[in-house]
């Protein structure tokens, strides 16, 4: 068997001199460079990285493939990836706690005034006045979060100690955590929206998430909401978040995924001052590559005793 660990942002491949002294009877290679991965994964059995369609359909006998990642939609975007029985397995699970923390981070540089306290550093202005009345505590306030994943509950854990009351949206409304008053199913977004002065979207991008949050559902939300995108783009309609700011409906976004990305520099969101961006970031920890390594070795020793489903194995069809 090989197995070919592709280019990565966490140094994934260090752990190839402890993959060998494990499974010696496994033939482990790094490929560095991406241009060459449509040679290098042509025997492979076993694939962790990210690839694009060419490496796809060149990947003759490729069987399992481990993404690096929580979200799988760039690799479902491949039409003969979704084809296939081809095993696909995430790294559901791994960003929850840096995920939720900026969350939060994105949350109280808004209601703490910290976006405007660090503009005026740097213009050496003593703000008080300017801003100490804007400020606001979190402390009985509706947090909606849709999407009740691992980011969701770690999200819910959050907001319970900040003393919010927390409801969400889940496309599988199964369990309840206690941090969380009210579950729904995706039928009842509206009452989400409308009660909610917090609304986090935390769900997979699939085909029935694309444009979820357009502009009647930012209609329907509370004068002054902050909402924050921080799972996958396109699931927030963009033209409808800038109508929606412009207009004051929304007090402000804090985004962390585009449609496009990187952010195309002519973005009108670039510039506006009731928006927070940061560059699909918020999933780095210094746990990183830890927490995915442990999902592939569980995974590999299960694929070599034939132990299906594997963890976090994706039903290609539903998109996680």
């Amino acid at each position: 068997m090989k197995v070919l660990i592709g280019t990565n942002l966490t140094g994934l491949e260090k752990a190839i001199p402890d993959l060998k002294a494990k499974y010696p009877d496994v033939e482990f290679a790094y490929c560095d460079k991406r241009e060459a991965l449509p040679a290098m994964i042509a025997d492979v059995d076993v694939y962790m990285g990210g690839l694009d369609r060419d490496a796809f359909l060149a990947a003759k006998k490729l069987k399992w493939l481990q993404a690096p990642s929580s979200g799988v939609n760039n690799y479902l975007a491949i039409p003969e990836l979704l084809a296939s029985d081809l095993i696909l397995t995430s790294a559901r699970g791994t960003h929850g706690a840096c995920l939720a923390d900026s969350v939060f981070g994105m949350i109280l540089a808004f209601t703490r005034c910290i976006k405007d306290f660090v503009l005026k550093q740097q213009a050496h202005e003593w703000a008080f006045q300017q801003f100490r009345p804007q400020m606001l505590e979190l402390t009985g306030s509706t947090m909606g979060i849709i999407g009740l994943g691992s980011v969701g509950r770690a999200v819910a854990r959050r907001a319970v100690a900040f003393g919010m009351r927390v409801i969400a949206v889940d496309m599988l409304p199964l369990s309840k955590p206690v941090t969380v008053e009210a579950l729904w199913g995706p039928e009842r977004l509206h009452d989400l929206l409308t009660m909610s002065d917090y609304v986090v979207v935390a769900v997979p991008y699939t085909a029935q998430t694309d444009g979820m949050i357009g502009a009647a559902e930012i209609a329907q939300m509370k004068p002054g909401v902050l909402l924050v995108g921080i799972s996958r783009g396109r699931i927030i309609d963009e033209d409808a978040l800038i109508a929606a700011l412009k207009s004051g409906h929304l007090r402000g976004a804090a985004l962390d995924v585009f449609a496009q990305e990187p952010l195309p520099p002519d973005s009108e969101l670039w510039d506006m001052p009731n928006v927070l961006i940061t560059p699909h970031a918020a999933g780095g920890t210094q746990f990183e590559r830890q927490y995915v390594l442990e999902i592939f070795y569980e995974n590999l020793d299960r694929f070599r005793r034939g132990d299906f489903p594997l963890r976090n194995q994706v039903d290609k069809q539903r998109g996680f």
